[in-house]
């Protein structure tokens, strides 16, 4: 019975070692990615995105209709005929970057 206690008594510690080990590889690498995510925000800048021109431009059209919602001087009615909206619409390929 002590051969078979003691096998038992390894293979207890090898489930548990093993278990513990890819525990702490996970922490691992969980906490790595976090730390390069919060340094990739840090020094990530706009201007090296391919639509920066487009991202920019809905920024600042969401920023002027923003101070556009309390002003209470103007009056958007609806009407089925007009289609005017959709030339407001951005598209993207206009503020695409240039191919040199």
């Amino acid at each position: 019975m002590s051969v078979f206690a003691r096998a038992a008594d390894v293979a207890h510690k090898t489930a548990v070692t093993g278990l513990f080990g890819v525990f702490c590889f996970g922490t691992y690498t969980v906490t790595n990615q976090v730390i390069q995510g919060k340094n990739e925000d840090r020094n990530n800048d706009i201007e090296d995105h391919p639509q920066a021109g487009f991202i920019n431009m809905l920024k600042s059209k969401a920023e002027e209709e923003y101070k556009k919602y309390y002003k209470i001087d103007h009056r958007e009615w609806y009407d089925k005929d007009d289609d005017s909206y959709l030339k407001q619409i951005p598209r993207p390929e206009e503020y695409a970057p240039k191919k040199k």
